[in-house]
C-alpha cells in the first residue's frame, strides 16, 4: 500500500446485533480500538501521542464534536494500542438525507535527548568540571552545543510528525451496524490481507489472516443500532411537557355530564394537535417514536376516561377524522397495536443497550 492512510473499509465480522434502519432505528458510532505505529531511527525519541477526533454531522451543523486525548506510552518502531474507547456521537436517528464527517488523526510530539543531555550535563556542573581538568575542553562542549541545538532542529526534535490521518464520509443512507476499519502506513508495506474482526463486544479485535499489523497505525470505528429510545429521553423538551401537561390535566379530570366529558376530549385532542407540531421539529426523536409516543399517550388517556371499555371491544372501530389526523391511525385496532409494538420494541431496545455497555 502506498504511505498514508487507506479508505475505510468494512472488514468480515459477525452479524451485528440490530441492524441500522433508515427512518426506523438510531445509531450511535464510536471509537472502538486504535493503534499506533511511529517507525524512526535511533536519534529521534517520541516524547507522547496527541490523538483528536472531530465529527461534523448534519443533525448539529454548526456544533462539531470533538475529543482530544494524550499518550505517554508511545516508543518508536512498537505497536502501541492507545486504549480509547470514547463515544463520537450521541445517539442519533437514523435519517434519510442525513450524513457524518469523521476525522481521527495521530500526531507524535518529538522529545529532545541531546538538548536535555547537554542541559543534564551543564546542571551537573559536569562542563565545569572538564573545563578544569582540560581547559582546551572548554571551546569543544561549547561546539558541542551549538552542534546539539543544529542536530536538534535537523531532526525535528520538539516538533511534531503526524503519523496516521482519517477523513470519513458517512451517509446515512450507506450506513451499516458493526465495525470499520481504516489501516495507515509511514512507509510503503504490503496491505495487510483478509481484515476481520475476531470476538464480540469490548474483546474485539482487528486481524489480518495474512501478514500482521503491527507496523500499522489503524482504528476501528463500531456503529451500534437500536430500534427506539423511549419517551423519558424526551423529558426535557418543551412538546413532551406541554404533552405531560395536558395528559395529567385530562388524568385528573372527572367530568359529571357528557357536556364536561366533551370539554375534556377537546382540551385533551388541542393538547396533541399543538405537541404534535413543536414536537415533529425535534431532530433528536424519530418521526416514527414520535408519532408512537402520542399514540401511547392517546390509550392512557382512554383508559382513564373510559375505565369499563377494553381495546377488545373497539374491534375495527372507525377514530373520528380529526383524531385520525393527530394520532395517524383510522381504527382503534390499529391504534392499541401499534402502542403493543411500541412497547416490545422498547423492551427489545433495552437489552440491546445492556449488552452494549455504553
Amino acid at each position: 500500500m502506498p504511505t498514508g492512510v487507506g479508505r475505510p473499509y468494512y472488514p468480515e465480522q459477525a452479524e451485528p446485533r440490530y441492524p441500522v434502519e433508515l427512518e426506523n432505528s438510531y445509531f450511535l458510532v464510536k471509537l472502538h480500538e486504535a493503534q499506533a505505529f511511529f517507525e524512526a531511527g535511533w536519534l529521534v525519541k517520541p516524547g507522547y501521542l496527541i490523538f483528536s477526533s472531530k465529527v461534523e454531522s448534519t443533525f448539529q451543523p454548526d456544533s462539531p464534536m470533538q475529543s482530544l486525548y494524550k499518550i505517554t506510552t508511545i516508543q518508536k518502531n512498537i505497536p502501541c494500542k492507545l486504549g480509547i474507547g470514547v463515544n463520537l456521537t450521541d445517539w442519533l436517528p437514523s435519517r434519510t438525507g442525513d450524513s457524518l464527517h469523521i476525522e481521527i488523526q495521530q500526531t507524535v510530539i518529538q522529545d529532545s535527548p541531546i538538548k536535555d543531555l547537554l542541559e543534564r550535563m551543564d546542571s551537573l556542573g559536569l562542563i565545569a568540571q572538564l573545563t578544569t581538568a582540560r581547559p582546551d575542553l572548554k571551546a569543544a562542549i561549547k561546539v558541542s552545543q551549538i552542534a546539539g541545538k543544529l542536530l536538534s532542529y535537523s531532526l525535528n526534535e520538539g516538533g511534531s510528525q503526524e503519523i496516521f490521518r482519517l477523513a470519513i464520509d458517512l451517509p446515512l443512507v450507506d450506513l451499516k451496524a458493526g465495525y470499520y476499519a481504516a489501516v495507515g502506513s509511514q512507509k510503503e508495506l504490503s496491505w495487510p490481507e483478509g481484515l476481520r474482526i475476531r470476538g464480540e463486544g469490548q474483546n474485539a479485535s482487528l486481524t489480518a489472516s495474512e501478514g500482521d499489523l503491527d507496523k500499522f497505525s489503524y482504528a476501528v470505528i463500531q456503529v451500534l443500532a437500536f430500534k427506539r429510545r423511549g419517551e423519558e429521553m424526551a423529558r426535557e423538551e418543551a412538546w413532551w411537557e406541554l404533552l405531560q401537561s395536558g395528559k395529567e390535566q385530562a388524568l385528573d379530570a372527572c367530568p359529571m355530564d357528557d357536556a364536561e366529558s366533551r370539554k375534556v376530549w377537546e382540551s385533551w385532542r388541542s393538547t396533541l394537535a399543538q405537541s404534535k407540531r413543536m414536537a415533529f421539529k425535534d431532530r433528536i426523536f424519530l418521526k416514527e417514536e414520535i408519532a408512537e409516543i402520542f399514540k401511547k399517550a392517546q390509550v392512557e388517556v382512554q383508559r382513564a376516561l373510559m375505565p369499563n371499555t377494553t381495546h377488545e371491544a373497539y374491534g375495527e372501530s372507525e377514530i373520528p377524522e380529526a383524531w385520525q389526523e393527530i394520532l395517524g391511525v383510522s381504527t382503534e385496532e390499529e391504534l392499541y397495536s401499534s402502542v403493543n409494538d411500541y412497547q416490545e420494541a422498547l423492551e427489545m431496545s433495552k437489552k440491546l443497550m445492556e449488552s452494549y455497555g455504553v
